[in-house]
């Protein structure tokens, strides 16, 4: 993925006005607020080869053909829970920029390629991912006139659709390029079965944006317990997780206004340790020469070590609060806690009118010797994929790859400058915190393969009482998972 794509975002911000359990409660629509001062950053763009093509804002240009005009409608089967956020019926204007920069999107790629982009859809959150993938295997049965161009899915139901065979691989679909910066490069060498990818995410949408999950800290609090400086820790690769817990708990004395004890972390429900296991430099499953297997790092000491640390990190500190949600009472929102484990799409839906100063920081890694810290987004995203009765593949291909594209150079930019123009968020430090966020995102294709090899939780029984060790959980487990691997990989119609 192109590198210092945020510093050139934010540029934007001196001359524009204004991302279930899973979920994480990001599924809200929110009011765009006024604008406070832009942040005086340097202008430098995208990291670009020479002669790469770019547009007048200096964002890289897709390489599709200027002479394509298809001359027909295309078809999105996307779930409807979030089609608010991608996709637009009426194409006018409101003034709301991101709202606005969908409608520009998908105006410029209907213009551009002669296409009338016709999106229907159903339910398809976790709660409904499989009747969501009936329906796609209904189309795919039902013959001529039924078909999809492309499917916008919930993360997890990639995963169905993949091992029962809807999806073409989208490595064989011409105009697709997963080399450029619109497509996270983790997503292509980590979600990979038999070589082939059958599912992609990335700024084509702004779901992933809005996922994308920090630790929110409050830094006016932080200023008067005299804690170190975060941002500088983060910088000089110091942000471990000794480092964070030396202030995650013990920290914030005294009493609440309701004479409660104050909590110093809190957690909105146990999907949040899904943050600190990949944060650590762990995946369930590895992509080999040979194949997907089971991640080795299951087995190692280290593992152990850091799942012993994050379960004394919650049954042995009484101010360490799960199930703690950001505007609850004696919440983050409250100014009475230190950290909160949440996401992009918290600071637009609960931040709007805080009066304190806060900040966003990545999870911590295990330790110095990890080569960067690693981020995940939460499950509220859509993954894309191209059913396997397109009728014009050629067109799937092209129209996904400018959908990618107008949603880096159109989207994407909304999305940070809203998200910048929130009270207290736009400062220089936090810019490249959410650069830092957005480069180190990881994929694993053992959490998407989460109904096949149920292995995605896992870790989030550190919040149980039912496993204080890694070792007994793992090994009960261990041969279930991978026969189900192994099952996957040998799928006829993945071959």
């Amino acid at each position: 993925m192109a590198k210092k794509i945020i510093t050139l975002l934010l540029v934007l911000l001196l001359t524009l006005t204004a991302v279930s359990a899973c979920a994480n409660g990001n599924k809200n629509d929110v009011t765009t607020p006024e604008p406070t001062a832009a942040v005086d950053l340097p202008t430098s763009g995208d990291e670009v080869t020479s002669g790469e093509p770019v547009d007048d804002k200096g964002f890289i240009l897709d390489k599709l053909p200027e002479t394509m005009n298809f001359d027909q409608d295309f078809n999105i089967f996307t779930w409807n829970n979030s089609m608010s956020w991608e996709w637009t019926e009426n194409y006018e204007t409101t003034g709301d920029a991101i709202k606005d920069s969908i409608v520009k999107r998908q105006t410029d790629v209907e213009e551009r390629f002669g296409v009338r982009i016709k999106v229907s859809g159903i339910p398809g959150e976790w709660e409904n991912r499989n009747n969501f993938i009936n329906a796609v295997v209904a189309s795919l049965n039902a013959g001529a006139g039924d078909e999809y161009d492309l499917i916008g899915q919930y993360s997890f139901s990639s995963a169905i659709g993949t091992v029962r065979g809807c999806y073409v691989n989208l490595k064989d679909i011409r105009y697709l390029d997963f080399n450029s910066p619109w497509w996270p490069n983790d997503i292509v060498d980590s979600c990979v079965i038999n070589g082939k990818v059958y599912f992609t995410a990335g700024d084509i949408s702004c779901t992933l944006i809005r996922n994308m999950q920090p630790i929110l800290t409050n830094l006016d609090l932080a200023e008067s317990l005299k804690c170190d400086n975060f941002y500088d820790l983060v910088r000089n690769q110091d942000w471990t997780a000794e480092k964070f817990m030396t202030y995650a708990y013990g920290t914030v004395t005294g009493l609440n206004p309701d004479g409660s004890e104050p909590c110093t972390t809190t957690l909105p429900n146990n999907v949040c340790y899904d943050n600190v296991f990949y944060a650590g430099g762990f995946k369930y499953v590895d992509i080999t020469a040979e194949g997907p297997k089971m991640s080795e790092s299951l087995e190692s000491n280290n593992l152990t070590d850091w799942y012993d640390l994050w379960y004394s990190f919650v049954h042995d500190h009484s101010d360490v609060a799960v199930n703690k949600a950001i505007n609850s009472e004696n919440g983050f929102t409250s100014g009475n806690v230190l950290f909160h484990f949440g996401s992009i799409g918290d600071v637009q839906n609960y931040l709007q009118d805080i009066t304190f100063k806060f900040g966003i920081l990545p999870f911590p890694k295990y330790d110095k010797n990890q080569e960067n810290y690693r981020t995940i987004c939460g499950a509220w995203v859509s993954y894309y994929s191209i059913p396997t009765n397109a009728p014009d593949m050629d067109m799937s291909g092209a129209i996904l790859e400018a959908l990618g594209s107008y949603g880096y150079r159109v989207i994407t930019p909304a999305v940070y400058t809203i998200s910048f123009q929130y009270r207290f968020l736009n400062s220089q430090e936090n810019a490249e915190v959410f650069e830092l966020l957005h480069d180190t995102l990881v994929f694993d294709l053992g959490r998407q393969l989460g109904d096949q090899l149920n292995c995605f939780a896992a870790f989030r029984q550190a919040a149980q009482d039912t496993n204080p060790s890694w070792n007994g959980y793992y090994k009960g487990q261990q041969s279930v998972w991978s026969r189900a691997l192994t099952k996957i990989v040998s799928n006829p119609a993945l071959q």
